[in-house]
């Protein structure tokens, strides 16, 4: 017979498992496919998101004057050439037009770069951030380029350097699933491959025993095991090409990625057949006796105990260290793949633990069982003596188990994560920043269907010593029913309990509500110091004397340009200002009517519509206007607090002058025409701050709430000089800090200190809590404080206080955000404005690549150990065919024997599930936040990771696993159960 028919006939005795080998190899081929294709799709996706916002591509723009007719298209082409030296060889399309400029005859010239998203890999990201960022270098230093200066503007090296920071993160993630998938393939391989070794030890010993040597017999197992992986392989292949293609994937780029992973397979797959074949041959020819009392094997066993957990445990280490297989270089960034291949040795090394505790654990459970009657000690009993079989279905559903859970917990934690920094970003479902001014009035965003309340917000940025801090200020009762917080609403109240208090205005005069005017009753002089009176009098510290307007006119006479001064003095005004506070803390400042200068006692020329304040004392009416109080937080009808007084002196060059003012009273009326009396004197009052342009003395009228005596001094032109009920704004806010922060200024509960404001000055505040990470902060180091307290603090701080810039919108349950996110946009008006919402849909999600790479390895880990586990019964089955027979010889009912296999079955594979189950849940709880972490890009504050589970990531591989299982265990048991009654005699049941 010759060796090809002899190699025909080898084959076709073991068709059966050769199939399922094969089957196999297609399984792994097409499950490595299609991860890697997915994972390649999915890489499209970051690279198109974080190009393109609302589906317009970034872009970078270069504006220049243009050149001289004769050399503009030197100039254009030196252009081109500067960019393709920066960009090539990333995609990209160079537009240029000619832009006039209305101010000159010389026009400019404008090239737009904007990138082929479509065509543009991976690669090409980090290409388009370096050529961004040496643009504007590039083009100043080239003469040919750059008339009389250029600017570079636009956002593609931004966006393109946080998309190649995602797809690096991807990468080097997505290494994780891939290696288990790779676990999961080569131990069914493997562990079928030991089967079939095992089948055919009989055949083997006999080959060897008529002269075949190790040599021939490893030949003829190379060429059977390439036949059938590389079949395996190419329907594998074909395989994933059809998945890929239903999802939609490009047929360009399926080649270049299922070719590679068709032969990596067959590669694996042929070397692991090939050594198990060729080991048995050698074995055999060396004559060497099968270990049967298996001690050798249990050795061999806790020896690769110990080694595959020492692995396991190392590579841990090296992954929970810096949390992914990303490692920070100073490059950038590089993948570990010994931390990558940490979560697939500690399945391995829980599947091994697992095959080694399974002897003494199927002996005790024979021994549990052999003292109860019934026949299930038989289970137990085959199961403690075929332990080199039972492995098989032990190894592969440790493996398949664990797998599931790992890709539920990766896909729960990364969508929990990004929600909670997305959150956290965001401050509340919807947050309006407006880059001019303010947004418009928060009961607007809370009218807005879908919105459940709103509150106007305010930020401060700066930096410290090189580290950014923001400080962020809400309403405090607002804070519970708009912010989200990392730790749901919990955190959200823990945050509102603690900035609870009174606020800065309890001893303020509050106006009624509904009010529309104001009427301002005050007495006062101003006048010119006469120096030489003042002298004479000592009363300089209380303002001075005054000079007639005789006294004044005499000493400029003979200086035209003196006279000239006291002449715009005499027109001039004094202008006040009051500032109110509504329930939030906004502060609104309201122009009163200016007092009219009078210093020669003609008020206004006869006019009798002025309000003369000059050297004689005097009495006069001030008015005015109060726009609508904003509502509550419970929605009742807003009032307004009076919180400062503000009151600018006229330049007075060459003269020091002097205004003594008092606020006798104040009157606030409404539409209705109802008027209330403001108790405004029972008020203390005192300076906001030092003014170093005014000498100020408080009380210069006693008997009035407000009274104060202001100089202005000779050439200085003052500033306002502000003063301030008493109390407000003079105590440490309350702040809750970020654990980033806290720990950098050494803070704890308790504590004061001073958190400097990016406007200027810096704001004293006493710690009442330490959170994980403040709502809405812009920087790991943030405070959150009340927005009153902020504005407060601000009107002593500085002449001009900041406006609530932002507005932060609450959703309904059930409500659409992004719908409400287009209404508050809609509501801005032409406001300039920037919308971002809780739900981080905007940017890259470096989270996507390697979630589908997970699924895809957890389905394909069940399928693994279902064909695994299927090759073991059904070789099983054949295998103990005889037995059956002996069985019924001694009473043991058909239904009873195919009980028993089945419980076999049932029994070893509930508890490698159960053993599966918990490896990956502590698998999943020491690594799967680190991982999510590392694919959450975009993010400038990301919150502690908590391991979470997504069920609907584990349904379809744990139904299909279980129901797996199951299917086969029932059809053991129907197979075993027809042997049992099958009464004939054949060679096959003796």
């Amino acid at each position: 017979m010759s060796r090809a028919r002899l190699l025909v006939r080898r084959t076709g005795a073991r068709r059966g498992l050769l199939v399922l080998v094969a089957l196999l190899v297609a399984t792994v081929a097409a499950a490595l496919g299609t991860a890697v294709g997915a994972v390649r799709a999915a890489e499209v996706d970051v690279v198109h998101d974080g190009l393109t916002r609302g589906g317009v591509p970034a872009e970078v723009q270069v504006t220049t004057r243009l050149a001289p007719e004769a050399a503009a298209a030197a100039q254009d082409a030196a252009l081109r050439g500067d960019v393709d030296a920066l960009f090539a060889p990333a995609p990209y399309d160079l537009v240029r037009e000619e832009v006039p400029d209305d101010d000159s005859d010389d026009p400019f010239v404008r090239w737009t770069l904007t990138p082929d998203v479509a065509a543009t890999a991976t690669a090409d990201l980090a290409v388009l951030a370096a050529g961004s960022e040496a643009l504007l270098d590039t083009v100043l230093g080239d003469d040919a380029v750059a008339v009389r200066g250029a600017t570079v503007t636009g956002d593609l090296g931004e966006r393109a350097a946080a998309a190649s920071v995602a797809a690096a993160a991807a990468s080097a993630v997505a290494l994780v699933p891939m290696l288990v998938l790779a676990l999961a393939g080569t131990v069914a391989v493997a562990q079928v491959a030991r089967l079939l070794a095992g089948t055919r030890a009989a055949e083997v010993h006999l080959l060897v025993s008529r002269g075949a040597s190790a040599a021939q017999l490893t030949a003829a197992a190379a060429a059977e095991a390439a036949l059938v992986v590389v079949g395996g392989a190419a329907a594998g292949a074909g395989a994933a090409a059809a998945v890929l293609a239903a999802q939609g994937t490009p047929g360009g780029s399926l080649a270049g990625t299922l070719a590679p992973a068709a032969l990596a397979t067959a590669a694996g797959a042929l070397l692991l057949l090939v050594t198990v074949g060729g080991l048995q041959a050698r074995a055999a020819a060396a004559l060497r006796v099968t270990d049967r009392s298996g001690r050798t094997r249990r050795a061999a066993t806790w020896g690769s105990v110990v080694l595959v957990v020492v692995a396991a445990g190392l590579t841990t280490w090296l992954l929970r260290r810096y949390g992914s297989p990303l490692v920070p270089t100073p490059d950038g960034g590089q993948t570990d793949p010994a931390a990558a291949a940490a979560p697939a040795l500690v399945l391995a090394a829980a599947a091994v633990v697992a095959v080694a505790l399974l002897g003494p654990l199927s002996g005790a459970w024979a021994a549990f069982t052999a003292r109860r009657p019934g026949t299930r000690v038989l289970a137990a009993r085959q199961v403690a003596r075929r332990l080199a079989v039972t492995a098989v279905p032990v190894v592969l559903v440790v493996v398949a188990a664990g797998s599931v859970v790992l890709a539920s917990a990766y896909a729960g934690t990364g969508q929990h994560l990004r929600e909670a920094a997305a959150g956290v970003a965001a401050g509340s479902d919807v947050r309006v920043v407006a880059t001019e001014g303010t947004p418009g009035p928060a009961a607007t965003y809370a009218a807005l269907p879908g919105a459940t309340d709103a509150a106007p917000v305010r930020v401060s940025e700066t930096v410290v010593d090189g580290v950014p801090l923001s400080t962020t200020a809400v309403p405090p009762d607002r804070v519970a029913s708009v912010a989200r917080g990392p730790h749901g609403q919990s955190g959200i109240d823990e945050i509102a309990a603690a900035l609870e208090g009174p606020g800065p205005y309890a001893d303020n005069p509050e106006l009624p509500a509904g009010t529309t005017g104001l009427v301002l009753h005050v007495t006062g002089q101003y006048y010119v110091v006469d120096d030489a009176a003042t002298a004479e009098a000592a009363t300089g510290a209380a303002g001075g004397e005054p000079a007639t307007w005789a006294s004044l006119e005499e000493a400029t006479a003979s200086a035209p340009s003196e006279r000239g001064r006291l002449l715009v003095l005499e027109d001039s005004t004094i202008t006040l200002r009051l500032w109110l506070a509504d329930a939030d803390g906004q502060v609104v400042g309201v122009d009163v009517e200016e007092l009219d200068v009078d210093l020669d006692g003609d008020p206004g020329g006869g006019r009798a519509d002025t309000r003369p304040i000059g050297p004689a004392e005097s009495t006069v009416e001030l008015r005015a206007d109060v726009p609508p109080a904003p509502a509550a937080a419970d929605g009742a009808p807003g009032t307004w607090t009076v919180v400062a007084l503000d009151t600018r002196l006229p330049g007075s060059p060459s003269a020091l002058t002097t205004l003594r003012l008092s606020v006798d009273g104040l009157d606030a009326s409404t539409d209705e025409g109802a008027t209330t009396e403001v108790d405004v004197a029972g008020a203390d009052w005192a300076p906001a701050r030092d003014d170093p342009a005014a000498n100020v003395a408080f009380g210069a009228r006693p008997g009035t709430g407000l009274s104060f005596a202001a100089q202005a001094d000779h050439e200085a032109t003052p500033s306002p000089f502000r003063a301030m009920v008493a109390g407000s704004g003079s105590e440490p806010a309350p702040a809750v800090l970020s654990q980033d922060l806290a720990g950098l200024l050494d803070l704890t509960a308790g504590d004061t200190t001073e958190v400097p404001l990016g406007e200027g000055g810096r704001l004293s505040v006493r710690v009442v809590d330490v959170v994980d990470v403040v709502p809405g902060s812009l920087h790991q180091g943030a405070a959150m404080v009340g927005l009153a307290d902020l504005q407060a603090a601000s009107l002593r701080l500085a002449t001009v206080v900041p406006e609530a810039a932002e507005a932060w919108i609450r959703a309904a349950p059930g409500a659409d955000v992004d719908r409400l996110a287009a209404a508050a946009r809609d509501a801005a008006g032409t406001a300039p404005v920037q919308v971002t919402t809780s739900t981080g849909s905007e940017g890259s999600d470096a989270a996507g690549p390697v979630r589908q790479a997970f699924a895809v390895a957890a389905l394909a880990a069940v399928a693994l150990a279902l064909v695994g586990v299927g090759a073991v019964s059904v070789a099983g089955v054949r295998e103990r065919r005889g037995e059956v027979a002996v069985l019924r010889a001694v009473g043991l009912p058909p239904r009873a024997q195919g009980a028993s296999r089945a419980t076999e079955l049932a029994v070893v594979a509930a508890a490698a599930l159960a053993a599966g189950l918990l490896a990956g849940w502590a698998l999943a709880v020491a690594t799967v936040p680190g991982l999510a972490a590392a694919t959450l890009t975009g993010f400038a504050v990301v919150p502690t990771p908590d391991t979470a589970f997504a069920p609907t990531a584990a349904l379809v591989p744990g139904a299909l696993l279980v129901a797996g299982l199951a299917a086969v265990a029932l059809t053991v048991r129907a197979a075993v159960t027809a042997q049992a009654r099958d009464g004939g005699y054949r060679e096959e049941v003796r």
